[in-house]
């Protein structure tokens, strides 16, 4: 597929957390136990999330070689260590915790292993969650603000009636000057600090704006002190409650998840080049993140015709819209499943995302013929 993302230097960890919400990923993909599935590899928890569903094989698939790095990295310390070690280096507990946590894991590394996490926890105490170029432009957000305007940020994890929460966001902070520091910080010239510039190619809109509306939008629906996306955003991960984590974090999916690893390919390449060839052939379900926001609208079609327009293939995709509109409720493609796709929309857990789409093709009724 031809993308932007081709473009960008693929050196380092660029996203250390999958902002595309575990409940959507469920919904929109419906794994089964005989489902061969695809997820983008990115930071590794939605593949995690994923393997939870008992799929009968998962492939992890990312450009980026650091990015399946990191998962391979996850996946070696769930395998040989305890939920608590874990746990830790994700940074949760703070840089005590990581630290401590590093000392256990050191001695089950291979040197060359070893050599590259050394390093990374030098450059990274606060742990693996917080460790992407995204991840530390996003809560650099909350140390620009002054110290009142903190404490009324964190004030909103107090609420228990949304209709509180929002009059409070509205009288505390959408008439003082943090609408515009957080349109400025996140609009498209700054935001290129925690994302590659040649990625925004195709924005159909600006970022600091519509995130801003968004994020009204979902102090107005959802109480955000249970969200795990709104806390992570803009407090960074340390305390996060074990009831609002990911899925695959939790202790109480541990021995699952270690069940289930067996089950995992990790893959360097493209996903949508991948789904096409022989090797992707036998995939039903995949989740490709927000991978249509590096394109055109015209590859985007062309993408569309080729993984849908086989006869006899069935498939099913679930992907994220940032800045763009790919797949628009409006027969730009026939293999939307319009319904879903907006409820999913409504209801996804991580406020700056535009929409979320599911596209499937429409499996050809079996014809018997009498023989003759």
């Amino acid at each position: 597929m031809r993308s932007e993302f081709y473009n960008v230097a693929l050196d380092r960890i660029r996203y250390s957390l999958v902002w595309e919400g575990s409940t959507t990923l469920y919904r929109g993909l419906d794994i089964k136990p005989h489902d061969q599935v695809l997820v983008i590899t990115a930071a590794g928890c939605n593949v995690l999330n994923a393997l939870l569903k008992n799929p009968h094989q998962l492939t992890a698939i990312d450009l980026n070689p650091v990015q399946n790095r990191l998962l391979q990295f996850k996946k070696s310390v769930i395998q040989s260590q305890e939920h608590g070690v874990f746990r830790d280096l994700l940074g949760l507990e703070g840089k005590a915790a990581v630290a401590a946590a590093w000392q256990n894991v050191q001695s089950s590394l291979l040197p060359n292993d070893l050599s590259y996490w050394l390093t990374f926890f030098r450059e990274h105490p606060e742990g693996l969650l917080a460790a992407g170029k995204l991840e530390s432009y996003l809560n650099g957000f909350y140390h620009t603000l002054p110290a009142n305007l903190q404490e009324k940020l964190r004030q909103l994890l107090n609420f228990n009636e949304v209709a509180e929460q929002r009059q409070y966001f509205l009288q505390a902070l959408h008439v003082t000057d943090f609408r515009s520091r957080f349109i400025d910080y996140f609009d498209e010239q700054n935001l290129s600090k925690g994302r590659d510039p040649k990625l925004f190619k195709y924005a159909g809109e600006s970022g600091g704006e519509s995130f801003y509306l968004r994020l009204l939008q979902q102090l107005s629906s959802v109480l955000v002190k249970d969200n795990f996306f709104f806390r992570f955003f803009f407090f960074g991960p340390e305390g996060l409650p074990e009831t609002i984590l990911p899925p695959c974090y939790r202790q109480e999916n541990y021995a699952l998840l270690q069940a289930q690893l067996h089950k995992l390919e990790i893959v360097e390449g493209e996903a949508v080049d991948y789904l096409l060839s022989a090797a992707g052939a036998s995939v039903t379900k995949a989740s490709l993140s927000n991978i249509f926001e590096y394109t055109s609208p015209e590859e985007f079609q062309r993408v569309c015709q080729a993984l849908f327009g086989k006869n006899g293939r069935q498939l099913r995709v679930v992907y994220w819209n940032l800045l763009q509109n790919q797949g628009a409720c409006n027969g730009q493609t026939r293999w939307l499943q319009g319904s879903l796709s907006h409820t999913l929309s409504q209801q996804e857990a991580c406020f700056y995302f535009r929409n979320v789409r599911v596209l499937e093709t429409v499996p050809v009724p079996i014809q018997l013929y009498p023989i003759s």
